[in-house]
């Protein structure tokens, strides 16, 4: 980590020493993982088997995608509003005006999202977690999924998520986010 954002975390999100320390470790992660970047585009990654799927926008209006998967949940990121048909046919969650930046707020939104992601594992249904890119928001919020409910630590949790999307990079703000997360789900 730089020096520039190590100074925007301590100041704009006031981390501490151990949680840069944390951050460090998750980014070595992250690094360790960049070279396994090859990722399968036309279809979402599987996080859990016949439940967590892990896309892009592309894959949340692929409505002949969606139903061969027999995906009925979505967890929408961005700010793009799907299709009125894909609201017909899909329990929607939208999560909008959430930025991907350092001082985007996500952690806000962890219970709603987990509470939902519960909902549907316990009907037995298929829920696809989408951003943008499915790169940094999703990630983040699957990522608050597999510690609440899977009693993973953040750096286990990270180390499974890159296994199944390599691409996965939540930014250094979420990343705190989730470390804080992670404390309180612990207490």
């Amino acid at each position: 980590m730089d020096n520039i954002t190590k100074t925007r975390l301590i100041n704009e999100l006031n981390a501490n020493n151990d949680e840069l320390k944390s951050l460090e470790n998750l980014l070595k992660i992250q690094k360790e993982n960049s070279n396994k970047r090859i990722i399968n585009n036309f279809e979402p990654s599987v996080i859990i088997e016949d439940f967590l799927y892990h896309g892009d926008l592309a894959h949340a209006i692929d409505i002949n995608l969606l139903v061969n998967l027999n995906i009925k949940n979505i967890i929408n990121l961005c700010d793009c509003q799907l299709d009125e048909q894909i609201k017909e046919i899909f329990n929607l969650l939208w999560i909008q005006n959430l930025e991907d930046d350092f001082h985007g707020n996500i952690n806000e939104y962890f219970d709603q999202t987990n509470k939902f992601l519960f909902k549907c594992k316990e009907k037995n249904e298929k829920v696809l977690v989408h951003c943008q890119a499915g790169i940094s928001r999703s990630s983040s919020i699957v990522l608050a999924y597999l510690i609440r409910y899977n009693n993973l630590s953040l750096e286990k949790a990270y180390e499974y998520l890159l296994e199944k999307r390599p691409i996965a990079a939540p930014n250094c703000g979420f990343l705190i986010q989730l470390i804080r997360y992670e404390k309180e789900i612990k207490k």
